[in-house]
Protein backbone atom coordinates (compact mmCIF):
# COMPACT_ATOMS: atom_id res chain seq x y z
CA UNK A 1 0.00 0.00 0.00
CA UNK A 2 1.82 3.03 -1.13
CA UNK A 3 1.50 6.50 0.62
CA UNK A 4 -1.22 8.26 -1.14
CA UNK A 5 -3.84 5.12 -0.26
CA UNK A 6 -2.23 4.60 3.26
CA UNK A 7 -3.60 8.91 3.81
CA UNK A 8 -6.31 8.41 2.34
CA UNK A 9 -7.52 5.74 3.83
CA UNK A 10 -6.85 6.79 7.38
CA UNK A 11 -8.73 9.97 5.91
CA UNK A 12 -11.60 8.14 5.72
CA UNK A 13 -11.37 5.84 8.97
CA UNK A 14 -11.32 9.15 10.71
CA UNK A 15 -14.85 9.62 9.10
CA UNK A 16 -16.52 6.51 9.73
CA UNK A 17 -15.01 6.43 13.67
CA UNK A 18 -18.43 7.70 15.05
CA UNK A 19 -20.57 5.31 13.46
CA UNK A 20 -18.06 2.32 14.58
CA UNK A 21 -18.14 3.53 17.98
CA UNK A 22 -22.01 3.41 17.69
CA UNK A 23 -21.50 -0.82 16.31
CA UNK A 24 -18.41 -1.49 18.75
CA UNK A 25 -20.32 -0.04 21.80
CA UNK A 26 -23.16 -2.70 21.01
CA UNK A 27 -20.86 -5.68 20.24
CA UNK A 28 -19.14 -4.94 23.92
CA UNK A 29 -22.29 -5.04 25.73
CA UNK A 30 -23.09 -8.32 23.85
CA UNK A 31 -20.17 -9.75 24.43
CA UNK A 32 -21.02 -8.94 28.26
CA UNK A 33 -24.50 -10.58 27.47
CA UNK A 34 -23.81 -14.26 27.15
CA UNK A 35 -27.72 -15.22 26.79
CA UNK A 36 -28.32 -17.06 23.24
CA UNK A 37 -31.62 -17.01 20.95
CA UNK A 38 -33.62 -18.93 23.17
CA UNK A 39 -32.88 -17.00 26.60
CA UNK A 40 -33.59 -13.75 24.54
CA UNK A 41 -36.65 -14.84 23.37
CA UNK A 42 -38.26 -15.62 27.00
CA UNK A 43 -36.85 -12.33 27.70
CA UNK A 44 -38.42 -10.11 25.08
CA UNK A 45 -41.79 -11.70 25.65
CA UNK A 46 -41.77 -10.96 29.55
CA UNK A 47 -40.84 -7.15 28.30
CA UNK A 48 -43.20 -7.04 25.46
CA UNK A 49 -45.86 -9.43 25.72
CA UNK A 50 -48.18 -7.50 23.67
CA UNK A 51 -46.04 -5.71 21.47
CA UNK A 52 -46.05 -6.73 17.57
CA UNK A 53 -43.34 -8.40 16.28
CA UNK A 54 -44.04 -10.81 13.36
CA UNK A 55 -46.08 -9.69 10.39
CA UNK A 56 -46.58 -12.17 7.62
CA UNK A 57 -48.84 -11.51 5.03
CA UNK A 58 -52.68 -11.51 6.82
CA UNK A 59 -50.96 -12.72 9.90
CA UNK A 60 -49.51 -10.46 13.03
CA UNK A 61 -47.86 -12.40 16.17
CA UNK A 62 -47.15 -11.07 19.67
CA UNK A 63 -43.40 -11.27 21.46
CA UNK A 64 -45.17 -12.97 24.01
CA UNK A 65 -47.13 -15.26 21.46
CA UNK A 66 -43.92 -15.92 19.51
CA UNK A 67 -42.60 -17.07 22.79
CA UNK A 68 -45.65 -19.44 23.98
CA UNK A 69 -45.06 -21.22 19.97
CA UNK A 70 -41.64 -21.35 20.19
CA UNK A 71 -42.00 -23.49 23.51
CA UNK A 72 -44.83 -25.59 21.74
CA UNK A 73 -42.39 -26.46 19.82
CA UNK A 74 -39.53 -27.33 22.23
CA UNK A 75 -41.98 -29.64 23.72
CA UNK A 76 -42.69 -31.78 20.17
CA UNK A 77 -38.92 -31.85 19.66
CA UNK A 78 -38.24 -33.34 23.17
CA UNK A 79 -41.04 -35.76 22.85
CA UNK A 80 -38.54 -36.99 20.03
CA UNK A 81 -35.84 -37.19 22.46
CA UNK A 82 -34.16 -34.23 20.86
CA UNK A 83 -31.23 -32.95 22.93
CA UNK A 84 -28.45 -30.64 23.01
CA UNK A 85 -26.30 -30.77 19.85
CA UNK A 86 -28.87 -33.00 18.00
CA UNK A 87 -29.42 -31.77 14.48
CA UNK A 88 -32.93 -30.62 13.79
CA UNK A 89 -33.82 -29.91 9.75
CA UNK A 90 -36.17 -26.70 9.46
CA UNK A 91 -37.90 -27.06 6.14
CA UNK A 92 -40.39 -24.66 5.77
CA UNK A 93 -41.70 -21.62 3.51
CA UNK A 94 -41.53 -18.26 5.56
CA UNK A 95 -43.83 -18.04 8.04
CA UNK A 96 -44.01 -17.50 11.34
CA UNK A 97 -43.95 -21.27 11.91
CA UNK A 98 -40.39 -21.22 11.05
CA UNK A 99 -39.19 -19.08 13.15
CA UNK A 100 -41.12 -20.66 15.52
CA UNK A 101 -39.26 -23.84 14.82
CA UNK A 102 -35.83 -22.15 14.59
CA UNK A 103 -36.04 -20.71 18.43
CA UNK A 104 -37.22 -24.59 19.79
CA UNK A 105 -33.76 -25.21 18.02
CA UNK A 106 -32.18 -22.70 20.16
CA UNK A 107 -34.41 -23.76 23.46
CA UNK A 108 -33.45 -27.40 23.11
CA UNK A 109 -29.98 -26.87 22.44
CA UNK A 110 -30.02 -28.19 19.46
CA UNK A 111 -28.69 -27.28 16.00
CA UNK A 112 -30.85 -26.40 13.52
CA UNK A 113 -30.51 -27.19 9.63
CA UNK A 114 -32.39 -25.00 7.58
CA UNK A 115 -33.31 -26.66 4.52
CA UNK A 116 -34.01 -24.93 1.22
CA UNK A 117 -37.49 -25.59 0.37
CA UNK A 118 -36.71 -26.50 -3.50
CA UNK A 119 -34.82 -29.63 -2.83
CA UNK A 120 -36.06 -32.67 -3.91
CA UNK A 121 -34.64 -36.07 -4.59
CA UNK A 122 -30.84 -37.03 -4.29
CA UNK A 123 -29.86 -33.47 -3.47
CA UNK A 124 -32.41 -33.64 -0.28
CA UNK A 125 -31.02 -36.60 1.06
CA UNK A 126 -27.32 -35.26 0.36
CA UNK A 127 -28.46 -32.40 2.80
CA UNK A 128 -29.76 -34.20 5.48
CA UNK A 129 -27.57 -37.21 5.22
CA UNK A 130 -24.14 -34.39 5.58
CA UNK A 131 -26.03 -32.74 8.43
CA UNK A 132 -26.81 -35.80 10.19
CA UNK A 133 -30.41 -34.57 10.65
CA UNK A 134 -32.46 -37.00 12.30
CA UNK A 135 -35.84 -35.20 13.20
CA UNK A 136 -37.45 -32.96 11.03
CA UNK A 137 -39.99 -30.18 11.15
CA UNK A 138 -41.70 -29.45 7.91
CA UNK A 139 -44.37 -27.75 6.51
CA UNK A 140 -47.32 -29.04 4.62
CA UNK A 141 -45.58 -27.82 1.22
CA UNK A 142 -42.48 -29.63 2.00
CA UNK A 143 -43.85 -32.56 3.76
CA UNK A 144 -43.93 -34.96 0.36
CA UNK A 145 -40.69 -34.40 -0.56
CA UNK A 146 -39.15 -35.57 2.53
CA UNK A 147 -42.03 -38.59 2.73
CA UNK A 148 -40.86 -39.40 -0.91
CA UNK A 149 -36.99 -40.14 0.01
CA UNK A 150 -36.16 -43.68 -0.02
CA UNK A 151 -34.04 -45.24 2.38
CA UNK A 152 -34.27 -42.64 5.13
CA UNK A 153 -35.78 -45.05 8.03
CA UNK A 154 -33.80 -43.06 10.50
CA UNK A 155 -35.80 -39.54 10.02
CA UNK A 156 -38.75 -39.04 12.09
CA UNK A 157 -40.95 -36.73 9.91
CA UNK A 158 -42.49 -34.36 11.94
CA UNK A 159 -45.17 -32.37 9.19
CA UNK A 160 -48.21 -32.71 7.34
CA UNK A 161 -49.32 -35.93 5.15
CA UNK A 162 -48.98 -39.81 5.04
CA UNK A 163 -46.13 -41.08 6.40
CA UNK A 164 -45.27 -37.91 9.11
CA UNK A 165 -46.27 -37.62 12.36
CA UNK A 166 -48.79 -34.94 11.92
CA UNK A 167 -47.43 -31.53 13.32
CA UNK A 168 -50.64 -29.67 13.82
CA UNK A 169 -51.81 -32.09 16.40
CA UNK A 170 -48.82 -32.60 18.48
CA UNK A 171 -48.22 -28.80 18.78
CA UNK A 172 -51.45 -28.26 19.72
CA UNK A 173 -51.56 -30.85 22.51
CA UNK A 174 -48.14 -29.32 23.66
CA UNK A 175 -47.52 -26.98 26.92
CA UNK A 176 -46.80 -23.63 26.45
CA UNK A 177 -44.53 -23.46 30.02
CA UNK A 178 -41.58 -22.90 29.85
CA UNK A 179 -38.95 -25.54 29.56
CA UNK A 180 -35.39 -25.45 30.96
CA UNK A 181 -33.13 -24.31 28.28
CA UNK A 182 -29.50 -26.32 28.47
CA UNK A 183 -26.26 -24.45 29.71
CA UNK A 184 -24.98 -23.49 26.08
CA UNK A 185 -22.77 -20.82 25.19
CA UNK A 186 -22.27 -17.98 22.26
CA UNK A 187 -19.43 -19.87 20.64
CA UNK A 188 -22.03 -23.42 20.46
CA UNK A 189 -22.89 -24.20 17.20
CA UNK A 190 -26.56 -22.89 16.53
CA UNK A 191 -27.31 -23.36 13.17
CA UNK A 192 -26.84 -25.20 9.57
CA UNK A 193 -27.34 -23.08 6.20
CA UNK A 194 -26.51 -24.18 3.21
CA UNK A 195 -24.49 -22.53 0.29
CA UNK A 196 -26.94 -22.66 -3.42
CA UNK A 197 -25.42 -25.48 -4.24
CA UNK A 198 -25.29 -23.81 -8.21
CA UNK A 199 -21.42 -25.87 -8.34
CA UNK A 200 -22.38 -29.10 -7.01
CA UNK A 201 -24.52 -30.47 -3.89
CA UNK A 202 -24.98 -27.61 -1.23
CA UNK A 203 -22.27 -27.56 1.19
CA UNK A 204 -23.40 -26.81 4.93
CA UNK A 205 -21.76 -23.80 6.59
CA UNK A 206 -21.30 -23.41 10.55
CA UNK A 207 -23.26 -20.65 12.50
CA UNK A 208 -22.35 -20.19 16.15
CA UNK A 209 -24.97 -18.65 18.70
CA UNK A 210 -21.96 -15.72 19.00
CA UNK A 211 -22.99 -14.80 15.24
CA UNK A 212 -26.68 -15.06 15.52
CA UNK A 213 -26.59 -12.70 18.59
CA UNK A 214 -23.84 -10.44 18.59
CA UNK A 215 -24.51 -9.95 15.17
CA UNK A 216 -28.21 -9.21 15.99
CA UNK A 217 -27.25 -6.45 18.77
CA UNK A 218 -24.34 -4.88 16.52
CA UNK A 219 -26.72 -4.61 13.66
CA UNK A 220 -29.98 -3.05 15.48
CA UNK A 221 -27.57 -0.20 16.12
CA UNK A 222 -25.97 0.09 12.55
CA UNK A 223 -29.61 0.73 11.10
CA UNK A 224 -30.85 2.85 14.04
CA UNK A 225 -33.61 0.86 15.03
CA UNK A 226 -36.19 2.21 17.27
CA UNK A 227 -39.53 1.17 19.00
CA UNK A 228 -41.94 1.17 16.37
CA UNK A 229 -39.78 0.68 13.54
CA UNK A 230 -40.33 -2.81 11.48
CA UNK A 231 -37.83 -4.50 9.34
CA UNK A 232 -39.30 -6.67 5.86
CA UNK A 233 -37.62 -8.99 4.75
CA UNK A 234 -39.18 -11.13 1.34
CA UNK A 235 -36.61 -13.57 1.03
CA UNK A 236 -35.97 -16.73 2.06
CA UNK A 237 -35.46 -17.84 6.08
CA UNK A 238 -33.40 -20.67 5.12
CA UNK A 239 -30.55 -18.36 4.11
CA UNK A 240 -28.69 -16.29 6.20
CA UNK A 241 -29.84 -12.59 4.62
CA UNK A 242 -33.00 -12.45 6.20
CA UNK A 243 -32.71 -14.80 9.06
CA UNK A 244 -29.58 -13.00 10.57
CA UNK A 245 -29.83 -9.02 9.31
CA UNK A 246 -34.10 -8.88 9.70
CA UNK A 247 -35.18 -11.29 11.88
CA UNK A 248 -32.10 -11.42 14.43
CA UNK A 249 -31.86 -7.86 15.16
CA UNK A 250 -35.54 -7.16 15.80
CA UNK A 251 -35.58 -9.53 17.93
CA UNK A 252 -32.83 -8.81 19.92
CA UNK A 253 -33.82 -4.73 19.72
CA UNK A 254 -37.58 -5.26 20.89
CA UNK A 255 -39.13 -4.12 17.13
CA UNK A 256 -40.81 -6.14 14.76
CA UNK A 257 -40.13 -8.57 11.54
CA UNK A 258 -42.69 -8.93 8.49
CA UNK A 259 -42.08 -11.16 5.81
CA UNK A 260 -44.05 -13.50 3.02
CA UNK A 261 -44.45 -16.92 1.69
CA UNK A 262 -42.42 -16.02 -1.65
CA UNK A 263 -41.18 -12.73 -3.03
CA UNK A 264 -43.33 -10.83 -5.06
CA UNK A 265 -42.54 -7.54 -6.78
CA UNK A 266 -45.87 -6.68 -7.79
CA UNK A 267 -47.00 -6.79 -4.28
CA UNK A 268 -43.74 -5.20 -2.41
CA UNK A 269 -45.30 -1.68 -2.35
CA UNK A 270 -48.79 -3.30 -0.64
CA UNK A 271 -46.57 -5.41 1.79
CA UNK A 272 -44.29 -2.69 2.86
CA UNK A 273 -47.92 0.12 3.35
CA UNK A 274 -49.45 -2.86 5.40
CA UNK A 275 -46.83 -3.94 7.65
CA UNK A 276 -45.27 -0.17 8.14
CA UNK A 277 -41.97 -1.40 7.01
CA UNK A 278 -39.38 1.60 8.17
CA UNK A 279 -36.48 -0.64 6.93
CA UNK A 280 -35.95 -3.71 4.11
CA UNK A 281 -33.38 -5.90 3.37
CA UNK A 282 -33.02 -6.59 -0.80
CA UNK A 283 -30.67 -9.48 -2.22
CA UNK A 284 -29.38 -10.03 -5.56
CA UNK A 285 -31.65 -8.98 -8.23
CA UNK A 286 -34.32 -8.02 -6.21
CA UNK A 287 -34.43 -4.07 -6.76
CA UNK A 288 -33.90 -5.03 -10.84
CA UNK A 289 -37.17 -6.13 -10.37
CA UNK A 290 -38.98 -3.75 -8.25
CA UNK A 291 -37.74 -0.87 -10.77
CA UNK A 292 -38.98 -3.85 -13.86
CA UNK A 293 -42.65 -2.75 -11.97
CA UNK A 294 -44.68 -0.39 -14.22
CA UNK A 295 -44.16 3.24 -11.87
CA UNK A 296 -47.09 3.90 -9.57
CA UNK A 297 -48.68 6.45 -7.26
CA UNK A 298 -47.88 4.94 -4.57
CA UNK A 299 -43.77 4.28 -5.45
CA UNK A 300 -43.03 6.51 -2.28
CA UNK A 301 -46.46 5.92 -0.42
CA UNK A 302 -44.77 4.35 2.43
CA UNK A 303 -42.64 5.08 5.39
CA UNK A 304 -39.70 2.95 4.23
CA UNK A 305 -35.99 4.99 5.29
CA UNK A 306 -33.31 2.50 4.70
CA UNK A 307 -32.21 -0.30 2.40
CA UNK A 308 -29.63 -2.39 3.30
CA UNK A 309 -28.27 -5.58 1.35
CA UNK A 310 -25.60 -7.22 -1.34
CA UNK A 311 -26.18 -7.00 -5.44
CA UNK A 312 -27.73 -3.73 -5.75
CA UNK A 313 -25.89 -3.17 -9.24
CA UNK A 314 -24.32 0.13 -10.07
CA UNK A 315 -26.35 0.65 -13.42
CA UNK A 316 -29.96 0.72 -11.62
CA UNK A 317 -28.48 2.35 -7.83
CA UNK A 318 -29.42 5.70 -8.44
CA UNK A 319 -32.63 4.93 -10.31
CA UNK A 320 -33.67 2.91 -7.66
CA UNK A 321 -33.09 5.56 -4.82
CA UNK A 322 -34.99 8.37 -6.78
CA UNK A 323 -37.57 6.11 -7.88
CA UNK A 324 -39.10 4.66 -4.47
CA UNK A 325 -37.38 7.77 -2.37
CA UNK A 326 -35.23 5.35 -0.41
CA UNK A 327 -33.82 8.18 2.42
CA UNK A 328 -30.20 5.75 2.97
CA UNK A 329 -28.72 2.77 1.00
CA UNK A 330 -26.01 0.28 3.27
CA UNK A 331 -24.70 -1.96 0.55
CA UNK A 332 -22.84 -5.04 2.35
CA UNK A 333 -20.55 -8.15 1.74
CA UNK A 334 -20.54 -11.21 3.44
CA UNK A 335 -20.18 -14.87 3.16
CA UNK A 336 -22.25 -17.41 5.23
CA UNK A 337 -18.68 -19.63 5.20
CA UNK A 338 -16.70 -16.80 5.57
CA UNK A 339 -14.92 -14.18 8.00
CA UNK A 340 -15.50 -11.44 5.41
CA UNK A 341 -17.88 -8.73 6.63
CA UNK A 342 -17.79 -5.24 4.47
CA UNK A 343 -20.27 -2.44 4.74
CA UNK A 344 -20.56 0.48 2.38
CA UNK A 345 -22.69 3.14 4.92
CA UNK A 346 -21.96 6.11 3.87
CA UNK A 347 -19.37 5.64 0.50
CA UNK A 348 -19.51 5.84 -3.15
CA UNK A 349 -22.18 4.55 -5.20
CA UNK A 350 -21.42 1.20 -6.85
CA UNK A 351 -18.85 -0.20 -3.63
CA UNK A 352 -20.31 -3.07 -1.56
CA UNK A 353 -18.37 -1.58 1.26
CA UNK A 354 -14.92 -1.25 3.09
CA UNK A 355 -13.55 -2.89 6.33
CA UNK A 356 -13.85 -1.44 9.53
CA UNK A 357 -11.04 1.03 10.73
CA UNK A 358 -7.65 -0.26 11.58
CA UNK A 359 -8.43 -3.82 10.02
CA UNK A 360 -7.38 -2.97 6.33
CA UNK A 361 -4.74 -5.48 7.02
CA UNK A 362 -7.23 -7.85 7.40
CA UNK A 363 -8.48 -8.20 3.04
CA UNK A 364 -6.10 -8.32 0.50
CA UNK A 365 -6.82 -8.35 -3.28
CA UNK A 366 -4.57 -10.51 -4.54
CA UNK A 367 -3.43 -11.05 -8.35
CA UNK A 368 -5.48 -14.04 -10.06
CA UNK A 369 -4.02 -16.46 -12.75
CA UNK A 370 -6.67 -16.55 -14.84
CA UNK A 371 -5.30 -19.66 -16.82
CA UNK A 372 -5.69 -21.95 -13.22
CA UNK A 373 -8.35 -19.82 -11.90
CA UNK A 374 -6.56 -18.83 -8.77
CA UNK A 375 -4.71 -16.54 -7.02
CA UNK A 376 -1.16 -15.88 -9.03
CA UNK A 377 2.16 -16.73 -7.09
CA UNK A 378 5.46 -15.22 -7.88
CA UNK A 379 8.85 -16.88 -8.34
CA UNK A 380 9.28 -16.63 -4.83
CA UNK A 381 5.80 -18.99 -4.50
CA UNK A 382 4.28 -15.44 -2.42
CA UNK A 383 1.03 -14.28 -3.61
CA UNK A 384 1.19 -10.96 -4.90
CA UNK A 385 -1.20 -8.00 -3.59
CA UNK A 386 -2.82 -5.65 -6.42
CA UNK A 387 -2.02 -1.58 -6.60
CA UNK A 388 -5.03 0.61 -6.31
CA UNK A 389 -8.02 -0.08 -8.81
CA UNK A 390 -6.48 -3.95 -9.87
CA UNK A 391 -8.77 -6.65 -10.52
CA UNK A 392 -7.90 -9.25 -8.88
CA UNK A 393 -9.40 -11.90 -5.83
CA UNK A 394 -10.32 -10.72 -2.29
CA UNK A 395 -8.65 -12.86 0.22
CA UNK A 396 -9.59 -12.73 4.20
CA UNK A 397 -6.51 -13.45 6.71
CA UNK A 398 -7.43 -16.44 9.09
CA UNK A 399 -6.50 -15.80 12.83
CA UNK A 400 -7.36 -16.21 16.58
CA UNK A 401 -9.65 -13.72 17.28
CA UNK A 402 -13.26 -13.47 16.67
CA UNK A 403 -13.82 -11.50 13.91
CA UNK A 404 -11.77 -13.19 12.15
CA UNK A 405 -11.31 -16.98 12.95
CA UNK A 406 -13.00 -19.81 10.32
CA UNK A 407 -15.66 -21.93 11.05
CA UNK A 408 -16.34 -23.03 7.51
CA UNK A 409 -18.07 -26.05 6.34
CA UNK A 410 -19.49 -29.26 8.29
CA UNK A 411 -17.62 -31.17 5.92
CA UNK A 412 -13.86 -30.55 6.81
CA UNK A 413 -13.01 -31.54 3.36
CA UNK A 414 -15.04 -28.76 1.81
CA UNK A 415 -12.88 -26.15 3.66
CA UNK A 416 -9.54 -26.96 2.21
CA UNK A 417 -10.37 -25.58 -1.54
CA UNK A 418 -11.04 -22.49 0.20
CA UNK A 419 -7.54 -22.16 2.01
CA UNK A 420 -4.31 -20.80 1.14
CA UNK A 421 -1.42 -21.23 2.83
CA UNK A 422 2.09 -19.64 2.99
CA UNK A 423 1.20 -16.34 1.37
CA UNK A 424 3.02 -13.38 2.04
CA UNK A 425 4.94 -15.45 4.71
CA UNK A 426 5.37 -18.76 5.88
CA UNK A 427 3.12 -20.58 7.82
CA UNK A 428 -0.02 -17.50 7.67
CA UNK A 429 -3.17 -18.95 6.44
CA UNK A 430 -6.02 -17.09 4.08
CA UNK A 431 -9.47 -17.76 2.83
CA UNK A 432 -10.22 -17.39 -0.46
CA UNK A 433 -13.82 -15.85 -0.98
CA UNK A 434 -13.77 -16.78 -5.03
CA UNK A 435 -14.71 -12.91 -5.87
CA UNK A 436 -12.50 -10.72 -7.83
CA UNK A 437 -12.55 -7.62 -6.48
CA UNK A 438 -11.12 -3.90 -6.73
CA UNK A 439 -9.83 -1.55 -3.95
CA UNK A 440 -9.51 2.31 -4.33
CA UNK A 441 -7.31 4.24 -2.81
CA UNK A 442 -9.63 5.32 0.17
CA UNK A 443 -10.59 1.35 0.80
CA UNK A 444 -14.09 0.75 -0.77
CA UNK A 445 -14.02 -2.57 -2.84
CA UNK A 446 -16.13 -2.93 -5.51
CA UNK A 447 -17.47 -6.30 -6.75
CA UNK A 448 -16.66 -7.47 -10.42
CA UNK A 449 -16.80 -10.85 -11.07
CA UNK A 450 -17.45 -14.62 -9.29
CA UNK A 451 -14.24 -16.52 -9.96
CA UNK A 452 -15.16 -18.81 -13.06
CA UNK A 453 -17.50 -16.60 -14.13
CA UNK A 454 -15.15 -14.25 -15.95
CA UNK A 455 -13.96 -15.68 -19.01
CA UNK A 456 -11.45 -15.22 -22.29
CA UNK A 457 -12.01 -14.58 -25.45
CA UNK A 458 -9.60 -13.12 -28.36
CA UNK A 459 -6.63 -12.94 -25.44
CA UNK A 460 -9.36 -10.49 -22.91
CA UNK A 461 -10.78 -11.20 -20.00
CA UNK A 462 -14.96 -10.24 -19.94
CA UNK A 463 -16.74 -9.64 -16.84
CA UNK A 464 -19.39 -11.22 -16.97
CA UNK A 465 -21.03 -8.39 -14.23
CA UNK A 466 -20.14 -5.81 -16.07
CA UNK A 467 -21.06 -7.08 -19.71
CA UNK A 468 -24.43 -7.62 -18.12
CA UNK A 469 -25.37 -4.22 -16.65
CA UNK A 470 -24.19 -2.58 -19.51
CA UNK A 471 -26.98 -4.93 -21.64
CA UNK A 472 -29.55 -4.19 -19.70
CA UNK A 473 -30.03 -0.72 -21.47
CA UNK A 474 -30.76 -2.37 -24.51
CA UNK A 475 -34.04 -1.47 -25.91
CA UNK A 476 -36.70 -3.86 -24.23
CA UNK A 477 -34.71 -5.65 -22.10
CA UNK A 478 -36.01 -6.28 -18.57
CA UNK A 479 -32.67 -8.53 -17.15
CA UNK A 480 -29.75 -10.19 -18.70
CA UNK A 481 -27.07 -12.82 -18.13
CA UNK A 482 -23.79 -13.10 -19.62
CA UNK A 483 -21.76 -15.96 -19.37
CA UNK A 484 -19.00 -18.03 -21.45
CA UNK A 485 -19.56 -20.88 -24.10
CA UNK A 486 -16.98 -23.21 -25.60
CA UNK A 487 -17.35 -23.06 -29.70
CA UNK A 488 -16.10 -25.56 -31.81
CA UNK A 489 -12.59 -24.69 -33.41
CA UNK A 490 -12.21 -21.43 -31.21
CA UNK A 491 -9.68 -20.88 -28.37
CA UNK A 492 -11.40 -19.49 -25.12
CA UNK A 493 -14.46 -19.23 -24.70
CA UNK A 494 -17.50 -16.90 -26.28
CA UNK A 495 -19.72 -14.58 -24.84
CA UNK A 496 -23.60 -15.80 -24.40
CA UNK A 497 -26.38 -13.07 -22.64
CA UNK A 498 -29.70 -14.39 -22.15
CA UNK A 499 -32.36 -11.90 -21.78
CA UNK A 500 -35.59 -11.80 -20.14
CA UNK A 501 -38.06 -8.99 -22.38
CA UNK A 502 -40.00 -6.37 -20.60
CA UNK A 503 -43.55 -6.99 -21.00
CA UNK A 504 -44.93 -6.33 -24.25
CA UNK A 505 -41.24 -5.72 -25.64
CA UNK A 506 -40.49 -7.56 -28.90
CA UNK A 507 -36.33 -8.19 -29.44
CA UNK A 508 -35.22 -6.68 -32.58
CA UNK A 509 -32.08 -7.97 -33.85
CA UNK A 510 -30.79 -5.81 -36.17
CA UNK A 511 -31.32 -2.63 -33.03
CA UNK A 512 -29.82 -4.76 -30.41
CA UNK A 513 -26.68 -5.66 -32.54
CA UNK A 514 -26.28 -1.98 -33.26
CA UNK A 515 -27.04 -1.28 -29.58
CA UNK A 516 -24.35 -4.22 -28.54
CA UNK A 517 -21.55 -2.76 -31.01
CA UNK A 518 -21.66 0.89 -29.35
CA UNK A 519 -22.09 0.18 -25.83
CA UNK A 520 -19.10 -2.51 -25.66
CA UNK A 521 -15.62 -3.44 -27.53
CA UNK A 522 -15.55 -6.18 -29.72
CA UNK A 523 -14.60 -8.91 -27.55
CA UNK A 524 -17.13 -8.10 -25.10
CA UNK A 525 -19.69 -8.74 -27.55
CA UNK A 526 -21.80 -11.17 -27.08
CA UNK A 527 -21.76 -14.07 -29.88
CA UNK A 528 -24.89 -15.80 -29.00
CA UNK A 529 -28.22 -14.41 -27.88
CA UNK A 530 -30.55 -16.77 -26.07
CA UNK A 531 -34.20 -15.31 -25.16
CA UNK A 532 -35.92 -17.02 -22.17
CA UNK A 533 -39.12 -15.90 -20.46
CA UNK A 534 -37.75 -16.10 -17.11
CA UNK A 535 -34.43 -15.84 -15.28
CA UNK A 536 -33.07 -19.17 -13.75
CA UNK A 537 -31.88 -17.75 -10.10
CA UNK A 538 -31.32 -18.95 -6.56
CA UNK A 539 -33.29 -18.29 -3.43
CA UNK A 540 -31.51 -15.10 -3.39
CA UNK A 541 -32.30 -14.02 -6.63
CA UNK A 542 -28.58 -14.40 -7.98
CA UNK A 543 -28.54 -15.57 -11.61
CA UNK A 544 -27.68 -19.52 -11.92
CA UNK A 545 -25.56 -19.69 -14.79
CA UNK A 546 -24.15 -23.35 -14.72
CA UNK A 547 -27.10 -25.14 -16.40
CA UNK A 548 -26.85 -22.64 -19.47
CA UNK A 549 -22.79 -22.65 -19.70
CA UNK A 550 -23.46 -26.74 -20.01
CA UNK A 551 -26.34 -26.12 -22.58
CA UNK A 552 -24.42 -23.43 -24.41
CA UNK A 553 -26.22 -23.01 -27.85
CA UNK A 554 -25.33 -26.62 -29.23
CA UNK A 555 -27.87 -28.62 -26.41
CA UNK A 556 -31.03 -30.16 -28.53
CA UNK A 557 -32.84 -29.61 -25.38
CA UNK A 558 -32.59 -25.91 -25.68
CA UNK A 559 -36.23 -24.55 -26.85
CA UNK A 560 -35.79 -20.95 -26.43
CA UNK A 561 -34.97 -18.61 -29.43
CA UNK A 562 -31.06 -18.10 -30.21
CA UNK A 563 -29.37 -15.68 -32.51
CA UNK A 564 -25.62 -15.47 -33.82
CA UNK A 565 -23.94 -12.08 -34.29
CA UNK A 566 -23.56 -12.28 -37.95
CA UNK A 567 -21.08 -9.47 -38.28
CA UNK A 568 -21.49 -9.64 -42.43
CA UNK A 569 -25.29 -8.78 -42.43
CA UNK A 570 -25.34 -6.03 -38.93
CA UNK A 571 -27.24 -8.36 -36.97
CA UNK A 572 -27.97 -11.11 -34.61
CA UNK A 573 -29.49 -13.96 -37.08
CA UNK A 574 -31.61 -16.74 -35.33
CA UNK A 575 -30.06 -20.00 -35.47
CA UNK A 576 -31.71 -22.66 -38.01
CA UNK A 577 -30.71 -26.22 -38.11
CA UNK A 578 -28.27 -24.99 -41.37
CA UNK A 579 -26.53 -22.68 -38.84
CA UNK A 580 -26.49 -24.75 -36.13
CA UNK A 581 -24.72 -27.90 -38.13
CA UNK A 582 -22.35 -25.30 -39.93
CA UNK A 583 -20.94 -24.08 -35.95
CA UNK A 584 -20.82 -27.24 -34.84
CA UNK A 585 -18.56 -28.44 -37.67
CA UNK A 586 -15.98 -25.13 -36.78
CA UNK A 587 -17.13 -23.82 -40.60
CA UNK A 588 -18.48 -20.54 -39.39
CA UNK A 589 -15.86 -18.12 -38.48
CA UNK A 590 -16.34 -16.28 -35.08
Amino acid sequence: MDWLTRLLTRIEDLREIPDYRRTGAAMAAAARDPRTAGHVIRAQAERFPDRPFLRFENETVSFGAYNEGVNRYTRVLASCGVSRGDRVGVMMENSPDFLMAQGAVAKRGAIGALINTSLRGASLSHVLATGDVRVVLADEACTPALVALAGEPDIAIIGSGGGARDLRSELAAASTGEPDIPDIGLGDVFLYVYTSGTTGYPKAAIVRHARFTMGGRSLAAVLGLEEGDCSYAPTPLYHGYSNFVGFAPALHHGTAFASRGKFSARHFLYDVRRVSATHFMYVGELCRYLLNQPPSRHDRAHRLRVATGPGLRPDIWRQFVERFGIERVIETYGQTEANVSLMNRRGPIGSIGRAAPGTHGNLRVVRFDRDRQAPLRNAAGQLEECRADEVGELISVIGKSTRMSFDGYVNRDDNEQKLLRDCFEAGDLYLRTGDLMRRDRRGYFYFVDRVGDTFRWKGENVATMEVAELLNGAPGVAETAVYGVRVPGAEGRAGMALIVLGDDARFDPREYYRFVGRTLPAYARPLFVRIASAMDVTGTLKHSKRRLQDEGFLSPGITDPLYFRDDAVGAYVEIDDALREALERGEVRV
